[in-house]
């Protein structure tokens, strides 16, 4: 456990004397640590500079498998602490921003009705830095959209069902009272958007593209619904939100939605790491989020069921 903390250390602090502080040892013996290690893997996993020392690819790669371990290691001690104090073990999951009101708060929801000692940890974020800190070892579970095919390295993900987007702006917003809109009412318009590389990002270039329409130069990215909502409380700003978080804080008051068509949909996946069982709550969760799942497709089929025999 020493070597490994050691090298995510030099991976960190790129000098041998700030590692062996790090992980309390004498630079001399850091030295040989590193050499016995480099040893075991047959590589050169650092290469000395006379500013300090840069990781290899056989470096890059052992410190990313070396502060998973570590992370784990850590969160087994503490898991057991919890459970030695009496508590019920520990759940750390995470969602994009549009899963958490209809997805992750009912699964958190049930999964503590069961066991009401558990701790919860959540991480709301993008879908990358989800799959980043499931691969790192500090999230059990993540439901977010699709990854790209690059970053799908060492996660297994599961559709669990796509969502309609909308268009959305401030109440005062000179557009929010407007009956009927066309694409053309909005080009040149002012957007709050994902950032881009994002897959709610690609649909709304894509639609923008079909629309031939084109965002006005006021562009503001972020993936946090916090500042979208604050922004869009100050600026004639539009931005686009899955149709359950949209009508969450449409319900508050807060934005509303614009006449305009639905821009296409939102894919949700749950992710866990491939190569890791999972524990008993982080198994219970999974079990919720698809349980909620289904408890909303059967709500909307006898929805459907209920209009088509008014028509």
């Amino acid at each position: 456990m020493r070597q490994l903390a050691l090298v995510v250390a030099l991976h960190e602090r790129r000098s041998l004397r700030q590692a062996a502080a790090d992980v309390a040892i004498s630079q001399p013996a850091a030295t040989k640590m590193l050499q016995e290690v480099e040893d075991t893997f047959g590589v050169a996993l650092f290469e000395r500079h006379a500013w300090g020392m840069a990781p290899t690819l056989y470096g890059e790669t052992l410190a990313r498998y070396a502060r998973a371990i570590l992370n784990d290691v850590r969160e087994a001690g503490a898991e057991v602490a919890a459970l030695a104090s009496g508590a019920r073990g520990k759940l750390r999951v995470g969602g994009v921003t549009g899963a958490v009101p209809k997805l992750l708060v009912p699964a958190v929801r049930a999964v503590k009705a069961r066991a009401p000692q558990l701790q919860v940890f959540v991480l709301v974020n993008g879908s990358e830095v989800l799959a980043g800190a499931l691969r790192e070892g500090t999230l059990d579970v993540g439901i977010g959209s699709p990854l790209a095919p690059a970053l799908t390295h060492g996660i297994s993900s599961d559709h669990l069902h796509g969502e309609p987007l909308c268009i959305v702006a401030r109440p005062e917003h000179p557009l929010a009272r407007a009956r009927r809109l066309r694409w053309r009412d909005v080009d040149g318009a002012s957007w709050i958007l994902q950032p881009r590389g994002s897959a709610l990002r690609e649909t709304i270039d894509a639609l923008f593209t079909r629309a031939r329409i084109e965002p006005g130069v006021a562009l503001i990215e972020t993936v946090s619904i916090v500042a979208t909502l604050t922004l869009l409380q100050e600026f004639d700003a539009l931005s686009v939100l899955p149709l359950d978080l949209a009508r969450h804080y449409e319900a508050q008051r807060m934005l509303v939605r614009l006449a305009l068509p639905a821009p296409g949909t939102t894919e949700y996946v749950i992710m866990v790491r491939d190569d890791r069982e999972l524990s008993p709550a982080a198994a219970a969760f999974v079990t919720s989020v698809r349980g909620v799942v289904a408890g909303q497709k059967r709500r909307r089929a006898r929805a459907a069921a209920a209009n088509a025999g008014r028509d």
